[in-house]
């Protein structure tokens, strides 16, 4: 089995420490049914599902008969809002409607720890002692991603509580997003390659899922 631990990083790369994690967060076997599931569902809810035509009693219009039934030499009709007529209801159109799904609490928590396993186990996981940005500057932060070695892939930065230095500072930065712990979810691990924290992130992530 894979040593559970991590190296804590200065902002210039160089190792501070080590430090012990939890084999219970990092230290899980794939399971990769639970993670498809996940995936389905995730995706499944990201559905609007606003498409709404509206139907002959829906649309505007008077609802009295336009002309007499026989005489004219028209075609009989009973209301203007018929789907024949222009402006009229629409038959069969795509109404709205809500397609999400539901997955147990402790369904998604498994999820979110068996990617963070996965992530582990390929030494895709960074943890910084601290973001030490005095102010929002992209070309800082870059430098700094540039450090750790994550210039040019896709990077999930997780920070325990909002931080506007560091998210003004990434946002101009295409393949790094910033999230803060308490949205973390396993789909944005699953979509991306390397997973940075700092320390206060992982201490937090370890107190909120151990033995959950």
């Amino acid at each position: 089995m894979k040593n559970m631990i991590l190296d804590i990083l200065k902002n210039d790369g160089s190792k501070l420490e080590q430090l012990n994690v939890s084999e219970f967060i990092f230290g899980r076997e794939l399971n990769s049914d639970l993670i498809a599931q996940y995936v389905r569902v995730y995706l499944t809810n990201q559905r609007t599902g606003n498409a709404h035509t509206k139907t002959r009693g829906e649309v505007s219009g008077a609802g009295k008969k336009p002309w007499k039934q026989k005489g004219t030499g028209r075609a009989r009709v009973g209301s203007i809002r018929s789907p024949l007529w222009v402006k009229g209801g629409i038959t069969h159109g795509p109404r709205s409607k809500t397609f999400r799904l539901e997955l147990p609490k402790r369904m998604r928590v498994g999820a979110l720890l068996n990617v963070l396993s996965a992530r582990f186990n390929s030494d895709n996981i960074k943890v910084i002692e601290n973001f030490d940005l005095s102010s929002a500057k992209t070309k800082g932060f870059e430098s700094l991603l540039g450090n750790m070695n994550l210039t040019g892939t896709k990077t999930l930065v997780v920070i325990d509580g909002k931080n506007e230095n560091i998210i003004k500072s990434a946002r101009n930065l295409d393949r790094v997003s910033v999230k803060m712990l308490s949205n973390l979810n396993a789909y944005d691990i699953l979509n991306h390659t390397n997973i940075l924290f700092d320390k206060n992130s992982i201490n937090a992530l370890e107190s909120k899922y151990e033995n959950k």
